[in-house]
């Protein structure tokens, strides 16, 4: 499969500074969880999450954070509906996804206006919670485009007002009922991409979660998904798509000029639960760059020449434990010397995510309510 890329520019290594805790949701019984994280600028930052009481008990708090000043002091404000994930096209203008709906914000999401509702699903297809919609991508204030389950794409021109299915998203093979297009990707106004995985059940998919059943879940035999890839080079007006079979889904995928870097996260039965790799358009090419049994790495930013992945060791052996972890961030300008970054020893997580404008301005979020800087 083949990958088109974007150059991005870059000020110098990061690998003698140190990932700092900036914010902590620190509060007696109650965990804060980020579900997504944006830096459209080095000042301005925006996250959203969820707040719950640790042992399940009462309605969940849904928050923005926001910050002006690079994350040296947050504002948090609650949120009607549970946010699912946030895009900015500068450091003002910005979309947020909830379950219910799409929302806009021109003050650095210091403020939300509710512009639609959420793509509903075709309950003949299964049971979908809430909208169809997990994320979109804007090219500029008005045009733009939101990807999620049930093999859904779809397009908007007036800034999210109103939004039309794209058809070629349902031409690859692919049952709808267990496909979904789950990450977006544009290089400029022109070259897009966008990904998604099918993965139909299996006769011997597991009732309970596979840390409860750790020996039937080494026991399964790995199954092939269907890894699907849309195609732009004319800012949408027309898509192409291609599709393989591949082993594990695609997390993430980040682009820089003719290069790339995808996460691909596996299940228990495989050697290792997380595999990067290093696409090249030009060559045509995939190749493993790193791979540790011991780590589970699940995001990446690429800021050309300078790549950087981010991950979790869980505690003990199985990968799935949703037991917090220690936090792995790991940087390379050569694709195969990787440097193990300097990250505070107080950070833990099940799953991390990271944002920033370069390799010198680079923010983590975690699911523990930790927000760290890549700090000097």
């Amino acid at each position: 499969m083949k990958f088109i890329a974007m150059v991005l520019l870059v000020i110098a290594p990061a690998f003698a500074q140190k990932w700092s805790i900036q914010y902590f949701y620190d509060q007696d019984r109650d965990n804060l969880t980020f579900e997504d994280l944006a830096f459209p600028s080095a000042e301005r930052g925006i996250a959203i999450g969820t707040i719950g009481d640790e042992l399940g008990r009462g309605k969940p708090r849904y928050v923005v954070l926001t910050t002006a000043d690079g994350g040296a002091h947050w504002s948090i404000q609650n949120l009607t509906e549970h946010a699912r994930s946030i895009f900015f096209v500068n450091d003002s203008t910005g979309w947020m996804v909830t379950d219910e709906a799409f929302w806009f914000t021109q003050e650095s999401g210091r403020s939300w206006k509710r512009i639609a509702p959420q793509i509903k699903p075709d309950r003949k297809l299964g049971q979908v919670e809430g909208g169809l919609i997990t994320h979109v991508w804007f090219l500029d204030d008005k045009h733009g485009f939101a990807i999620g389950m049930q093999k859904s794409v779809y397009e908007s021109k007036d800034g999210g007002l109103t939004w039309k299915p794209v058809v070629e998203a349902a031409q690859p093979v692919g049952n709808p009922s267990f496909t979904a297009y789950t990450d977006i990707y544009f290089d400029g106004p022109k070259l897009g991409l966008i990904f998604g995985s099918s993965i139909p059940r299996r006769r011997d998919d597991p009732v309970l979660p596979e840390w409860m059943e750790p020996e039937r879940a080494t026991r399964r035999r790995p199954a092939p998904t269907l890894t699907i890839l849309l195609k732009t080079s004319d800012g949408g007006a027309t898509w192409k798509s291609d599709t393989a079979p591949l082993l594990g889904n695609v997390s993430r995928v980040c682009l820089a000029g003719t290069l790339g870097i995808s996460v691909h996260s596996y299940g228990m039965s495989f050697d290792v639960p997380s595999e990067v790799y290093r696409m090249d358009e030009k060559e045509g090419t995939s190749v493993t760059v790193y791979k540790d049994k011991t780590r589970i790495m699940d995001c990446a930013l690429f800021r050309g020449p300078v790549a950087f992945i981010a991950g979790v060791e869980p505690p003990g052996k199985l990968n799935t434990i949703p037991i917090p972890g220690k936090i792995h961030v790991l940087t390379t300008t050569n694709w195969t010397d990787w440097t193990d970054m300097n990250v505070d020893y107080k950070a833990n997580a099940r799953t991390v995510m990271l944002a920033g404008t370069d390799a010198q301005h680079l923010w983590l979020a975690t699911d523990t309510g930790m927000i760290l800087h890549l700090a000097p």
